[in-house]
């Protein structure tokens, strides 16, 4: 073992402090309620249903194309949920939904990315330039 526990405790809370510092936070502390328009507000719901309408419709039709231009078998049930949940916590977040981009999907996939490893080190570089 190269260090103790206490120092390797150390190293890791320093690694998330600086992935995940205060100022991450600000845009939480500088909404004033008091001055948004509740009336502009109203007046877009027609607008913000039919974006949750379209958000809804995108993977039913997307995922199979995808798997038909890729010839892979896919678990409807499983995107759907995984989907779900990521919209979710991207809206617990305050950030975007997210929308399968059927060509990239398509180009990732042709051009040899497969398996959760690859997925996984796209989303990290995507998330650490976002944040950047």
């Amino acid at each position: 073992d190269d260090c103790s526990t206490e120092e390797c405790g150390n190293v890791t809370r320093s690694a998330w402090d600086s992935i995940f510092d205060e100022h991450m936070w600000d845009i939480w502390r500088v909404i004033d309620f008091s001055t948004i328009s509740w009336t502009a507000v109203y007046h877009s719901i027609p607008t913000l249903v039919a974006l949750a309408l379209f958000s809804l419709i995108h993977v039913p039709i997307n995922i199979p194309a995808f798997a038909i231009s890729t010839q892979v078998d896919v678990d409807m049930n499983k995107e759907l949920i995984a989907h779900g949940f990521s919209n979710a916590l991207a809206g617990m977040a305050g950030g975007l939904q997210n929308y399968m981009a059927y060509t990239q999907s398509v180009l990732y996939a042709r051009s040899g990315g497969e398996g959760k490893a690859s997925s996984l080190a796209v989303a990290t570089v995507t998330g650490a330039l976002f944040v950047v």
